[in-house]
């Protein structure tokens, strides 16, 4: 990095990395800005003033027109620190739709629906005994690798009658408490049986294979939304009792934005507590051509998706669940 205290590339990222708390997501700005940097110097624009929604525009139309072909997700990455450095709305940036049918990475299934049989190496190594315990963790917690590998004996949580593993600074650097269902609970206890307070979960040894970890927490997320709709469809007041406790989540995970903009708070309680409804969510576009193709519903339980998105996938967002997860 540029050590230049009036550098567009220091001023950019002095704006912008106060703003993360993700190691992960800080190499990423760091890395984004410093190729937009380099492009903005070749083109003429060399101060932080001149960064405009226009320039911006034109970077995006550069990225767009790569040969190296980039995807809608990755313009998107690419684009977000400058927007954010340069205090420009990314809603404002004419850019390539991320969609159903361009997000791939590893939740990717056949059209059968069973796995992504190329990755050959990993499905061998799933099979190994070397890593029985961290596929049976997966496989009923479904959380992100850098997560799995963070994990210590102290992580696995308790309150009232129900457990939890906790994952400490997950996507976005937050903190999530994932529920574990009651028929998983023997495999959990198990797997953090005899660990210390302050020893890993999982050794380094373990945690280096190519095992396909995220289709695994794609195929636990549809393992819980049956649990919930199973559970919402035979069980008296379950549908009430659970949408008490989102909203409690919610509530709880949103108590700075209620301090400091009461009305704005009031809105999204609102618009959260209408994403539990009792309307059925239906699939548009290339999400129903996909479940279409994969024999797929092509309506779902809200109250249920939302379920699946708070206490297991920690994303709060119906589309993304449905998009990545549910038929992803």
């Amino acid at each position: 990095m540029s050590r230049t205290s009036d550098s567009l590339q220091y001023t950019l990222l002095k704006r912008v990395m106060p703003k993360i708390r993700n190691n992960k997501t800080s190499t990423s700005y760091k890395k984004h800005i410093k190729n937009f940097a380099k492009w903005a110097k070749e083109h003429g624009y060399k101060k932080p003033d001149q960064i405009t929604k226009d320039v911006i525009q034109e970077y995006e139309q550069h990225l767009e027109g790569s040969p190296k072909g980039y995807s809608p997700a990755t313009i998107h990455a690419y684009l977000s620190p400058v927007c954010s450095a340069a205090d420009v709305n990314m809603e404002e940036i004419r850019k390539p739709k991320r969609t159903a049918g361009s997000i791939i990475r590893g939740r990717r299934r056949n059209t059968d629906g069973q796995g992504d049989s190329r990755n050959r190496q990993g499905d061998r190594q799933e099979r190994n005994p070397k890593y029985t315990r961290l596929v049976s963790l997966q496989r009923v917690i479904g959380i992100r690798r850098a997560e799995l590998a963070r994990l210590t004996g102290a992580d696995l949580v308790e309150r009232g009658h129900s457990l939890y593993v906790r994952v400490i600074k997950g996507k976005g650097g937050k903190n999530q408490m994932q529920y574990v269902l009651p028929q998983d609970e023997q495999i959990v206890r198990e797997i953090f049986d005899g660990v210390d307070p302050d020893q890993k979960v999982f050794s380094k040894e373990e945690m280096n294979n190519t095992i396909n970890l995220h289709g695994m927490r794609a195929q636990h997320g549809r393992d819980c939304y049956q649990h919930y709709m199973s559970l919402i469809t035979t069980k008296q007041g379950a549908a009430d009792n659970l949408r008490q406790t989102l909203l409690r989540r919610w509530e709880a995970g949103h108590e700075r934005l209620r301090e400091s903009d009461p009305k704005a708070w009031e809105r999204q309680k609102a618009r959260f507590t209408a994403d539990c409804d009792d309307r059925p969510y239906r699939l548009r576009g290339e999400n129903l051509s996909k479940a279409q193709a994969l024999g797929l519903p092509e309506e779902y339980c809200r109250l249920a998706l939302m379920c699946v998105s708070v206490f297991h996938l920690s994303h709060w967002r119906l589309d993304v669940t449905v998009t990545n997860y549910i038929i992803g």
